[in-house]
């Protein structure tokens, strides 16, 4: 591998694996090169000769590019272990904009839930409340992740019971702040996080009017 003077490198194999001079992992600045590689001088002041395979450029960070599925998978893989482990009541998937790049993951999804033995539903119309700001949410998709149905019921209810005060012109002020502290805890939130996260979305401090 080409080096030039003055630049890092770092070793990541021994040709002589008797030396006590150098190990993989050491980084060193280069001081000359040869046809087959270059010339360093370890911290003791011992002069080496490396082979070109034996490393690799230090001063370039290695960017391993993950694509967009792989990602999303991974965070939801960490939600359903989260779940399953009792750490979370209900855990969400981020927000796709389609229905349709939500379904993609359909098959990934139902193999995690196997493999945590947890349940999973589709939500197409996403919950939104001072938890969270709605432009992050509104007219998104997701999957919802939990243990028992009766998580998914209590969901539901609270939904309803927001669409409800909507209807009766009571979802304002505490009764918006209940709602959102009730989806808070079905998450495991703390209370301390609940308030803070209202507070963050809504620029207020949990009580005063909304």
């Amino acid at each position: 591998m080409k080096a030039e003077i003055g630049s890092r490198i770092r070793i990541i194999k021994k040709q002589d694996e008797y030396s006590l001079d150098y190990q993989v992992g050491d980084t060193f600045t280069v001081e000359g090169t040869w046809y087959g590689g270059v010339h360093v001088t370890t911290p003791s002041g011992v002069p080496l000769s490396l082979d070109a395979e034996e490393y690799e450029p230090a001063d370039q960070e290695t960017e391993r590019e993950i694509d967009p599925y792989s990602y999303e998978l991974g965070v939801m893989d960490c939600f359903c272990e989260m779940v399953a482990s009792g750490l979370k009541t209900l855990a969400m998937s981020h927000p796709c904009d389609t229905a349709e790049e939500r379904d993609s993951y359909r098959p990934e999804v139902e193999k995690l839930c196997r493999k945590y033995d947890i349940r999973f539903y589709p939500e197409d119309e996403a919950f939104l409340t001072d938890l969270f700001p709605e432009e992050l949410n509104r007219d998104k998709y997701n999957y919802l992740f939990f243990r028992e149905e009766e998580t998914l019921r209590r969901y539901l209810a609270l939904k309803e019971k927001q669409k409800e005060m909507v209807r009766e012109g009571t979802y304002s002020g505490e009764n918006r702040y209940l709602i959102a502290a009730e989806f808070g805890r079905l998450l495991s939130y703390p209370e301390e996080g609940i308030r803070r996260y209202v507070e963050k979305t809504t620029g207020k401090k949990p009580g005063m009017n909304q």
